[in-house]
């Protein structure tokens, strides 16, 4: 009776009687139990009358009070039902009321992670659990609702801090799951619900789970918010799923967006600091980048990894007969990008180009890639080349796209002085028939607005062919020879800031191309950048006016791999596309062959009705030089006079047919007059650049009709 006057004394504390209010609360025990020797109760009814019991923080706080001060060593189960409370007790070990001391553990665990003026409005419960018996889990939670109330989560910030503070939290207390959660809002009520979902840790969405908030942390570390501003947001939108290396699942993202919140991402800087801190979180795979910068954010595509090495395409290829078609178009196409798409010199956007390199690095490689599409074919190019060292391109005068060649200083000075007068005569030109560039004086030809008239013609593309500028321009002591470099760089500067209307180019390449010795005016001029191999920090702000190319290691760097900058793309990395001067066995596999540039023009020249002959030189020897057939009196050798072709295997893709190239011919007397020459064919509008995501679709193969003659006859070779 004891025991009972106590129960009455401490449920009739817990519900007093409002002011002015009749209420009837009382309790009856319905049974008793004995514990050794010692009567004690095991179920109790409570009578509430009209007693209002809806809040649900009162119940609980009911439950509570009655849990700490009527402990019978059992655990009390309540049952809430309009007037009327039921109390009964179960064992401490029993399935129920292991869930009751669950579910009030992880409400008290949850109810601390959230501030003190918002726990009012918080309830927990567990709406799942695991049910059979046999798991070694369960009775335990798979499933937890929160009610937040009114509490309000709009703030993407507010629900990561809520999720990641509650994950803490709970794998201290179940480390063998992963909580997935779910936001949802609850109209008739008015009411934020988060319900968080168990999972093992092995399943895919647990490892998802875990790699966003990896990515998040990744992404934060490098651009944190202050409390009160926009946060960076990561949404992932696709993935892939691996297995590791010991089997255990692996998932990556494939594409994800980046909300840049408070930083402003129209900052190049900002941009470069996000890419290369993003390009160093796998070695799986590369990273696209699509920027949105008003937007403020970035969408990010997994690609395949930049090779590490890539021959030129095969003639007959689709990327073969692509590189042509750009070329025709005023284009060049170096190699791939790191991301994908293609780096691509736009000769009509940005008209002049600087490359450099250590030696050894691959640029001479680049270089050729420029010169090769002119060499290949005359019609889509010309070129004047200087070459002062006298070591990589004295064997290109042999072809007839090269009007002129320059090594000694003399030389090279005409050559540019012949390179800035032959600009004079185009702007003439154009202001002769009132049109701004090339194209359009073309175009009005074409349509029949323009008739030209005194044997004008509408000349093709130059490109003023420039290597190791740097030593040509580093001061002499030979004050003459020093005057003339002057001059010669004073006319680079005015040319080079034109060319665009013109289609003239200059393409510079130097080892190190100090600001003090090209000039500020020229350097700047020189928009087109191409850093190849790894550079120091002087040689890298040199070429590409910031420190991109000291990111290549020193060693392990493959051979070609390059950064690429122009005022329209920013930085890219590439890999330049491995095109040699001579046939050789490809560096990395010396099982497959490789066909030079020399080799590849020359059996090509020969299919378009051009024969080689050899001219005296200045030294007394003799030259090869390529010439049309129908400037050489003596026939072309029979097709019986010339090799066989080597043997190749089946497999192995097709290939010029270089031994048919016939043997260099003795050249004619020479003719009082040179013969007239036909106008080189009109050259397509340059249209405005895109890169590509991948590699582009093939274009149709160039005709095979014999090239039309030097348009500047009034070059030297």
């Amino acid at each position: 009776m004891q025991d009972e006057r106590w129960i009455n004394t401490v449920i009739g504390q817990l519900f007093p009687a409002p002011r002015g209010v009749d209420v009837d609360v009382s309790v009856a025990v319905g049974a008793w139990e004995d514990r050794d020797g010692r009567e004690v109760p095991t179920e109790l009814t409570v009578t509430l009358g009209a007693y209002d019991v809806s809040q649900r923080t009162f119940r609980e706080n009911v439950e509570r009070v009655i849990d700490a001060q009527i402990d019978r060593g059992h655990v009390w189960i309540y049952t809430w039902q309009p007037g009327e409370l039921t109390i009964r007790a179960v064992p401490a070990g029993s399935p129920e009321a292991i869930r009751k001391q669950g579910t009030r553990f992880i409400s008290d665990l949850i109810t601390a992670q959230i501030p003190a003026r918002q726990a009012g409005q918080l309830t927990v419960d567990i709406t799942r659990w695991i049910d059979d018996p046999s798991h070694p889990k369960a009775n335990t939670p798979r499933e937890i609702t929160i009610g937040l109330g009114t509490l309000d989560v709009a703030a993407p910030e507010l629900r990561t801090r809520i999720e990641r503070t509650l994950d803490t939290a709970l794998s201290k207390t179940l480390p063998d799951r992963t909580w997935l959660p779910k936001w949802s809002f609850e109209s008739f009520d008015n009411t934020n619900r988060l319900v968080l979902e168990a999972v093992p840790n092995a399943d895919p969405r647990a490892v998802r789970k875990r790699e966003t908030a990896r990515l998040q942390a990744v992404v934060e570390s490098k651009f944190p918010t202050k409390r009160g501003q926009d946060p960076v947001e990561v949404d992932i939108h696709t993935w892939s799923s691996h297995r590791g290396s010991k089997g255990s699942p692996v998932e990556r993202p494939e594409s994800f967006t980046v909300t840049f919140g408070a930083y402003d991402v129209t900052k190049p800087e900002t941009r470069d600091a996000f890419e290369q801190h993003t390009d160093s979180l796998t070695d799986t795979n590369d990273w696209h980048y699509a920027w949105s910068e008003a937007e403020g954010r970035v969408t990010v595509s997994a690609v395949p990894r930049l090779p590490t090495q890539l021959a030129f395409p095969e003639p007959g290829s689709p990327e073969f007969e692509e590189f042509l078609a750009l070329a025709r178009r005023g284009t060049i196409r170096f190699g791939p990008v790191k991301g994908g798409g293609w780096l691509d010199w736009d000769l009509q956007q940005t008209p002049h180009a600087l490359i450099g390199g250590k030696t050894g690095a691959g640029k001479s490689v680049a270089l050729s890639l420029i010169l090769f599409p002119a060499l290949y074919d005359p019609t889509i190019y010309q070129l004047i080349v200087c070459d002062p060292k006298r070591t990589d391109f004295t064997w290109t005068p042999e072809f007839p796209a090269v009007i002129r060649f320059a090594a000694t200083d003399e030389e090279i000075y005409e050559a540019i002085q012949a390179f800035a007068d032959e600009m004079d005569k185009r702007q003439s030109l154009l202001n002769k028939y009132g049109r701004r560039n090339l194209q359009l004086l073309r175009d009005a030809v074409a349509r029949g607005e323009v008739v030209l008239r005194d044997d004008d013609t509408i000349p093709g593309r130059l490109i003023l062919f420039f290597d190791e500028i740097a030593d040509y321009l580093a001061k002499s002591a030979n004050k003459e020879i020093e005057e003339l470099k002057n001059d010669a760089k004073a006319m680079l500067e005015k040319v080079a800031r034109l060319g665009r209307a013109l289609e003239t180019n200059i393409a510079c390449a130097a080892q190190k191309p100090a600001g003090d010795i090209l000039g500020m005016q020229l350097r700047s001029q020189l928009g087109r950048r191409l850093g190849v191999g790894p550079l120091d920090q002087y040689e890298s702000q040199q070429i590409l006016n910031s420190d991109h190319g000291t990111r290549f290691p020193a060693e392990g760097t493959p051979k070609g791999r390059s950064w690429g900058y122009d005022p329209k793309y920013g930085y890219q990395q590439a890999q330049i596309m491995f095109l040699p001067d001579d046939t050789t066995p490809l560096p990395w596999d010396p099982t497959v062959t490789i066909h030079g540039a020399k080799d590849l023009a020359r059996a090509h020249l020969a299919e378009l009705g051009y024969v080689q002959v050899l001219v005296p030189n200045k030294d007394g020897g003799q030259d090869p030089r390529w010439v049309r057939r129908d400037l050489v009196d003596e026939p072309p050798p029979t097709p019986d006079s010339t090799p066989a072709p080597s043997p190749r295997p089946a497999d192995e893709p097709r290939q010029p047919d270089l031994s048919k190239t016939p043997a260099p011919k003795q050249p004619p007397a020479t003719p009082s007059a040179p013969p007239a020459e036909p106008e080189q064919p009109r050259l397509p509008e340059t249209p405005a650049p895109k890169p590509p995501p991948a590699a582009p679709a093939p274009q149709q193969p160039a005709s095979d009709q014999p090239p039309a003659g030097n348009w500047m006859s009034g070059f030297d070779n």
